[in-house]
């Protein structure tokens, strides 16, 4: 059965999908010149911004029960996943611009999954040690590669809130939530193949908070030229029933560069 481009973020899939529980998800976000993207983005995209910056996202997920949905919870798989994305209006298969999650660099603490993903999907994942670590006062995310810390932020308990604090680009957390999290497709491009591969991502309602975070590192940032780019808010949801599409839809693109 075709996926609606028309999706909305918290409709349930039809037909045979993934599914599985968001125990604690961050989405940290920076913000960064839309030049650092261009080389990122496949042909006919274009970057989305909010106050003049495209976002970064790493969004780092704990993820419980992921099955296929005709399958009970107990055979379901456990695992995180850290993902640098940005939002972006991307070509999709009827000539349309939508906009939509473009992942950047996905990554998973599940060699067999990142295997799986990979050949499945076409999301190419990397297989890292994806870790969080929980203490009275705050969460720590980190992601590491053969010894080099590649990713590593703290989250403060104290700071989260329904209200986003003082300072944000964002004038409330409902703007964040709906700028950063309020479409229904991913998509990944590999600079020189000929197709953009789209999946939808929906989830069960939920609620959310923003939280201030401090980044210790961002390996991404860096290698994009970004270097010292503070997280302008996180945000996080827990418990959150989530619903994955399986076969990629391909947008096939004018000129692969």
């Amino acid at each position: 059965m075709a996926v609606p481009f028309d999706l909305v973020p918290t409709a349930r899939l039809s037909g045979i999908h993934m599914t599985g529980t968001v125990v604690r998800r961050f989405l940290i976000s920076y913000p960064v010149s839309p030049d650092v993207l261009l080389d990122h983005l496949p042909p006919g995209a274009e970057c989305a911004t909010h106050a003049g910056f495209a976002w970064v996202s790493a969004c780092f997920v704990r993820m419980d029960n992921m099955r296929p949905n005709i399958l009970p919870k107990a055979v379901g798989m456990g695992f995180n996943y850290l993902i640098h994305r940005t939002r972006a209006r991307l070509p999709f298969p009827d000539g349309t611009l939508r906009e939509a999650v473009l992942v950047l660099q996905p990554n998973i603490n599940r060699r067999l999954l990142s295997t799986f993903g990979s050949v499945l999907t076409g999301v190419r994942f990397q297989c890292r040690e994806i870790d969080l670590a929980e203490d009275d006062e705050s969460w720590r995310i980190q992601m590491i590669s053969e010894g080099e810390v590649l990713y590593d932020a703290t989250i403060l308990k104290a700071s989260c809130s329904e209200t986003i604090a003082d300072g944000c680009r964002f004038a409330t957390a409902q703007e964040a939530e709906d700028f950063l999290l309020g479409v229904s497709f991913g998509g990944q491009w590999v600079k020189g193949e000929p197709n953009l591969k789209l999946l939808p991502e929906t989830h069960a309602p939920c609620a959310t908070v923003a939280c201030t975070c401090i980044t210790h590192k961002n390996r991404f940032l860096e290698s994009l030229g970004a270097h010292a780019v503070d997280a302008d808010h996180a945000i996080t949801m827990t418990n959150v029933p989530h619903y994955f599409g399986i076969t990629p839809i391909k947008t096939a693109l004018n000129s692969a560069t």
